[in-house]
């Protein structure tokens, strides 16, 4: 007999798959690639994000009409699979989804920063962690002093208290910091929440090479590196990233030889390799997720491509509005 654990996983594997089964696939982004803004835009009419794209028609055209379509389209399929679920599964896909509460702080952050309209940031924000679209709201009307206190007394205060005192982007990676440290706190007491603990100490991972590469190529201090690594990798700890912040470039491409990750062809290209990462990761994680089927693997499995899937929309949506080649679109954007 299953156990009721087992039968939470089931249940919600189960699920998945059903919505994973709608995903767009390689073939469709191919045809995208050879069509106009607005062939892509009726394409998008027959798939899952038809009620979006037609409930706020009235209002936006053109890219803003399909980011605000794919990002109300994302909360409500992350909501939906919080809501589906029950038991561990629940706990630890709600703790995962916190990720979209610091992105919507960030934004919302970067929106009082730039004295954007809040209608403006409104429309960034992806309510699909802790915070409500109604509080989310709600901060936009508050000061940066208003927003600091309403933090007091969670994870992200402490980041939140910097401000003014430092530069907005280390803030955020402070921020960042705050959710992983929090997720890799949870206790491993059964293997179904080891295998998630693994599944983010490999995401830090990813995140840690490219702040690596792209803070190197830029001519950082190694203190400055340092101070943007998160700690808790799975191969890159935060000792061999400390090394490697001290290193030069070319030394550091050379130690990197060897980690789980580095299947790289070239590093040229720091925003193709980026992207090229994420490709590795995505191999990853159906390889782990095929070998823990019920497990919440195939669960953040199905979230990532999720997400890769609105990404690529949005690149290709905002590249075929700004005329340009598929070639320059296709090296942005992760096919699988």
């Amino acid at each position: 007999m299953f156990s009721s654990t087992k039968a939470a996983y089931a249940y919600i594997v189960a699920r998945t798959k059903v919505m994973k089964s709608k995903l767009l696939k390689a073939e469709d982004f191919r045809k995208l690639l050879n069509m106009d803004f607005d062939e892509i835009m009726r394409f998008l009419e027959e798939t899952e994000y038809k009620k979006e794209i037609d409930e706020i028609a009235y209002k936006y055209t053109g890219p803003k009409l399909l980011d605000y379509a794919l990002f109300t389209n994302l909360a409500k399929t992350y909501r939906k699979i919080y809501s589906v679920s029950f038991g561990n599964p629940k706990i630890l896909i709600g703790q995962y989804l916190r990720r979209w509460d610091v992105w919507n702080l960030i934004n919302i952050l970067r929106g009082k920063n730039a004295n954007l309209p809040n209608e403006v940031v409104e429309d960034t924000l992806v309510p699909a962690g802790e915070l409500s679209s109604e509080y989310l709201k709600s901060l936009l009307t508050k000061d940066i002093n208003e927003i600091i206190k309403e933090f007091e007394g969670t994870i992200y205060h402490e980041a939140l208290s910097k401000l003014g005192s430092t530069s907005l982007s280390f803030i955020e990676d402070q921020l960042w910091k705050s959710y992983y440290k929090a997720l890799i706190s949870i206790k491993a007491e059964d293997i179904e929440t080891k295998v998630f603990l693994n599944f983010v100490k490999m995401e830090i991972d990813l995140r840690n090479v490219k702040t690596l590469l792209r803070l190197k190529a830029e001519g950082d201090t190694a203190e400055d590196i340092i101070a943007r690594i998160v700690p808790g990798g799975y191969e890159l700890t935060e000792d061999e990233s400390r090394k490697l912040a001290t290193t030069s470039f070319d030394e550091m491409l050379r130690a990197l030889e060897g980690f789980w990750f580095w299947k790289v062809s070239s590093v040229d290209d720091l925003a193709r390799t980026e992207i090229e990462f994420d490709r590795i990761w995505i191999e990853a994680i159906a390889k782990r997720a095929s070998n823990y089927p019920l497990s919440i693997l195939p669960v953040l499995q199905y979230i990532i491509l999720k997400k890769v899937e609105v990404d690529d929309l949005r690149i290709l949506g905002w590249g075929k509005w700004h005329k340009l080649p598929n070639e320059e679109l296709e090296k942005q954007m992760v096919i699988i």
